[in-house]
Order: C-alpha cells, then sequence, then structure tokens
C-alpha cells in the first residue's frame, strides 16, 4: 500500500513537471490579424468577419469567424501563411457563392446562377448570373509566426495562471485593408420616337462570373446579366426625344478584357406601346465602357455605356386598354413567353 502511494505521488509530480514544461515549451502561438474596413465603401458597416488562413506548407485552412471586425486572435504553430479576409460569413450570402475555398489559390466567389422567365440563355455557352450583393475582401501573404512567438505565448500564458490575469500581447501578423468587389454598371441609351416605347428589358454578356480571393481580381470566367428596371426621361426641347436608364451590380469585366467591341454584347429589347410590337437593338459595346476615377487616378468601381439607337421608334396604335405609357417593369410585357433577343 506504501508502495502504491509513492508512485501515486511521483506521477502526480511528474504530471505537475510535464504541464508547466508544456507552459514553457507550447506548440502554438496566440497572433493578431487586424483588419480596417475604412475602404469599405458601403452603407452598412460589417457586423462581422471571416478570416481564412492558409499554411504554406500545405496543411488544412483555419477558419475563424467573429463579430469583432478590426481584428482576430487565432493560434497558430510557426510557420509561413496567406490568409484571405471577408466581411460576414459564408451562410450569410445569397447572390454569391464561395469555391475552392480549400486552397488559397483556388479559392473565389462566383455570382450565383439566376433564372429568367423570358431570357432563355444558350445552354452550355453562357451562365445568366444575379447581381451580386456588398462583399468585401482582402488578402495577405507571407504572415510569419516565428518560433520565438511561440515560446513567448507560452512564457505569457504561465504568467497569467500564476497572476490569475491575461496578458494581451499578441504579435500582428498580417494586416487587412479591404474593399468592395461588386462593380456598378449603368447603361443610358438614347431614343428617337421614345413616345412610343412601352418597356425595356436588356441583357449584357460578357461580364465576369466570378473572383479571386487570392489573386483579388475577377476571374477570365465569364457571364450574362439582365437589366429589367429601367426609367425614362424625355428631352425638354423635343419630347420625341429622351433616354432610358438602367444600373446593376456586377463582378466587373473579365480578366483579360482588352476593350475590342465584340467582347461584350448589350441587347435591349424594346416592347411598344401597342403592347406586341418587340423591337430588339443589338450593340457590341466592349470598346465602349466608360470609367471614374478618384483624386488619386484610381479607378474607381464604376462602370458606364452611353448608347445612342440607330433607328427611331416606329407610330404605333397604343393598345385599347389606354395604357400606353412608360412602365419598366418585366411584368407589363403581356402573356409571358420566351423571348429570343437575338444574343
Amino acid at each position: 500500500m506504501r508502495v502504491l502511494s509513492y508512485i501515486l505521488i511521483a506521477l502526480f509530480l511528474l504530471s505537475c513537471e510535464h504541464k508547466e514544461l508544456c507552459y514553457h515549451h507550447p506548440h502554438t502561438a496566440n497572433v493578431r490579424i487586424d483588419s480596417d474596413w475604412s475602404l469599405f465603401e458601403e452603407e452598412e458597416v460589417p457586423t462581422g468577419m471571416t478570416v481564412m488562413i492558409y499554411p504554406q506548407d500545405g496543411g488544412s485552412p483555419v477558419r475563424h469567424s467573429t463579430n469583432t471586425i478590426d481584428h482576430a486572435i487565432v493560434s497558430l504553430p510557426a510557420g509561413m501563411y496567406n490568409t484571405i479576409v471577408y466581411n460576414q460569413s459564408e451562410n450569410e450570402f445569397t447572390t454569391i457563392s464561395f469555391e475552392g475555398m480549400n486552397s488559397f489559390s483556388t479559392a473565389k466567389v462566383a455570382a450565383n446562377t439566376a433564372t429568367s422567365r423570358w431570357y432563355e440563355s444558350r445552354a452550355g455557352a453562357e451562365r445568366l448570373v444575379m447581381q451580386t450583393e456588398p462583399f468585401g475582401t482582402d488578402c495577405y501573404t507571407d504572415a510569419i509566426v516565428t518560433q520565438e512567438m511561440v515560446e513567448s505565448t507560452g512564457e505569457e500564458i504561465l504568467a497569467s495562471s500564476q497572476q490569475k490575469k491575461r496578458i494581451n500581447n499578441e504579435p500582428v501578423i498580417a494586416t487587412h485593408i479591404p474593399e468592395g468587389i461588386s462593380y456598378q454598371i449603368s447603361v443610358k441609351i438614347h431614343i428617337k420616337g421614345i413616345y412610343n416605347l412601352r418597356s425595356v428589358r436588356a441583357s449584357l454578356k460578357g461580364v465576369a462570373g466570378s473572383y479571386s480571393l487570392s489573386e483579388a481580381a475577377p476571374t477570365n470566367e465569364k457571364a450574362t446579366q439582365l437589366l429589367e428596371k429601367w426609367s425614362m426621361t424625355h428631352d425638354e426641347a423635343d419630347p420625341t426625344k429622351g433616354y432610358i436608364t438602367a444600373e446593376i451590380t456586377s463582378l466587373g469585366l473579365p480578366k483579360g478584357h482588352s476593350a475590342t467591341a465584340s467582347e461584350n454584347l448589350f441587347t435591349a429589347s424594346i416592347l411598344l406601346v401597342d403592347n406586341k410590337t418587340i423591337i430588339d437593338m443589338p450593340f457590341e459595346v466592349g470598346d465602349k465602357w466608360q470609367k471614374e476615377y478618384d483624386e488619386q487616378g484610381n479607378p474607381k468601381h464604376k462602370l458606364y455605356l452611353e448608347l445612342w439607337a440607330d433607328t427611331t421608334l416606329p407610330d404605333v396604335k397604343p393598345a385599347d386598354s389606354g395604357d400606353g405609357g412608360f412602365d419598366a417593369t418585366v411584368e407589363d410585357w403581356g402573356d409571358e413567353e420566351n423571348v429570343d433577343l437575338g444574343v
């Protein structure tokens, strides 16, 4: 019995010694990743963020989501890391999806596929996508966690356990300044005979379908977006003339876009006031993009198209309903059907 007691005491002392050694020789360091959202120009400040941490040795990534948006504290072994920050968590988005997130080089967001009652996309040739909601992100490469950081963490843990208080002294290994990736695309079409116009709907081919989080740029994947909400303005001097405008949000132009006309096809389909005549107006616009720049000469996330219709809308007899005024909604096109816009 006495021998057994000695053995238990020895094991207890060894256990205590092992714990203290672990404090002095931990396997990970508590480090800090900072994030400054001042360039994320959205109406609402993010209520949370996610940090993706990728070991450069090929280990599994670490995903850390937090309601604190200015920093994240994580525990990592010594090594080199790449990091990605984005607002909110993945399941809080409805118009974009996350793909390839297990690897830093393949991580991307893609605009979700859209459906339409009137636009029939060409199977295998294009993907119809939704407008994108506010999404801010930033990437950082070669963040270093040193062995000294690991050992320092062990000393702090030991000190805090003895003093019964937490010591906040995590070294910063990366600082992110996320920016929004969505572009605002505005289209303006000048039209003669505009009083004959009842409704408009349009398609824009050749926009970016996804965005690489590690390259901080759109990918070369192409997609199509629809413009279905339009407003009309009459010329004050000549009410037979005027213009229509619409805006959408997009991931911008795809990687490798070379500003040649055929890279983007915009097709406006116009319903006249007789509620039956449809006129298609195709425009090759890849070389017609206008950009806006800030005071430092950096391009903003805004793209403009200003177009002029070649033909005058013909005079037609308004529909018997008497409701011949302009209405931008798609539902006012009469019976629903698939309309080939010639794209």
